[in-house]
C-alpha cells in the first residue's frame, strides 16, 4: 500500500463490509486500443475488474458514471466543501475504494466519478475509466513502441537517457521538445492519440487542412484542423520522435505530446520518493 493525501479522507471504520474477493484477472497485461492507440489495462476497484486507460496527462483517476455504479461497498465522499479545478465543465463526484493496478495496491484511494461517454465514443474498446498520475506516479512501467511490448516494470539491458521534461507542479510532465532550433513545451499525454503544437513553433511548417474527430472529457466533435509537415522532435539526448505530423494550434492553446509522437520509441517511468510525477526516461 502507498499513502495518498486528500482533504477530508479518513481510514475505514471498524465493522465496515469487507471488499469483495478479487476475481481471477490478469492485472499485468497491457494492450493498445485498436482505434486511438492508447494503452489499456485491467484494474480492480473493490475487487471489480475495470478497463482503464493509462493517462499521464490526467492528474487524477476517473471512473465513468455507469462503471462507478458497479463498485461494491463504494464509500462516497461529501464533495460540498471541495473546490474542483480542471478542464471539464462537469462537477465530479468522489468515492474511495481499494485499487489494484498492476503490481500496486492503494487502500481508501479517492476516485473521481464523471461522465466519460465522449471519451468512450472515440475508442474501439470503450473504457470504464482513466488511470491518472495519482496512481501511475507510484508504479514503474514501460511502453516499448518499437517492439510493441507494454508492461509494468522497467527494461533490462537498455541504455536509458532522461526525457527533456519538467514537472508542472500539478503532478504532470511538460516535455521540452526541440525542433528546428525551437523549444516546444508539450504536456506528456498518453491519453491523447495526437500531438498538438502551436503553429509558430513548428519549424517544418504547415501542411494541409484535414478533417478530424476531437474528443475530450465533455464532448466529441468533428472539426477541420491544420496538419503540420512531417518533422523530428528531439525528446532526450540522442533520441528523437521521427516524422511527426502534429495538429497545429494557435498561440495559447495547450500543447500535447500524444501517442503518435511516441511511435517507435521506448518510454520508461520510474517512481521517485517524494515526487508527484516520478522520473520519465527514454531508451537509446
Amino acid at each position: 500500500m502507498y499513502a495518498l493525501l486528500s482533504a477530508g479522507l479518513v481510514a475505514p471504520a471498524m465493522g465496515e463490509a469487507p471488499v469483495a474477493q478479487a476475481p481471477a484477472v490478469d492485472l499485468m497485461k497491457m494492450n493498445r486500443d485498436a482505434r486511438c492507440k492508447q494503452v489499456l489495462v485491467t484494474c480492480l476497484i473493490n475487487g471489480t475488474p475495470m478497463r482503464m486507460m493509462l493517462d499521464t496527462g490526467a492528474t487524477h483517476t476517473v471512473l465513468h458514471t455507469e462503471s462507478a455504479a458497479r463498485v461494491p461497498n463504494a464509500q462516497w465522499i461529501d464533495t460540498s466543501h471541495i473546490q474542483f479545478k480542471g478542464n471539464s465543465a462537469q462537477r465530479p463526484k468522489l468515492l474511495r475504494a481499494t485499487m489494484h493496478a498492476g503490481p500496486a495496491e492503494s487502500i481508501g484511494h479517492p476516485v473521481m466519478v464523471m461522465n466519460l461517454e465522449a471519451v468512450r465514443s472515440m475508442m474501439a474498446e470503450p473504457v470504464d475509466g482513466i488511470l491518472g498520475m495519482d496512481i501511475l506516479s507510484h508504479i514503474p512501467f514501460t511502453f516499448d513502441l518499437k517492439s510493441g511490448e507494454l508492461y509494468w516494470g522497467s527494461p533490462a539491458g537498455k541504455e536509458l537517457v532522461p526525457l527533456h521534461a519538467v514537472p508542472d507542479g500539478k503532478g504532470r510532465i511538460i516535455v521540452q521538445g526541440l525542433c528546428g532550433g525551437k523549444t516546444i513545451p508539450m504536456l506528456l499525454d498518453t491519453g491523447s492519440s495526437v500531438t498538438r503544437v502551436p503553429k509558430e513553433l513548428w519549424a517544418p511548417g504547415a501542411g494541409t487542412e484535414i478533417g478530424a474527430q476531437i474528443g475530450d472529457i465533455d464532448n466529441r466533435k468533428g472539426i477541420k484542423v491544420l496538419e503540420g509537415k512531417p518533422g523530428d522532435i528531439e525528446l532526450g539526448p540522442g533520441v528523437a520522435a521521427r516524422g511527426v505530423t502534429p495538429i497545429l494550434g494557435s498561440t495559447g492553446e495547450p500543447s500535447i505530446l500524444g501517442m503518435d509522437g511516441l511511435n517507435g520509441l521506448i518510454l520508461i517511468h520510474l517512481p521517485q520518493e517524494n515526487s508527484r510525477t516520478g522520473l520519465f526516461l527514454l531508451a537509446r
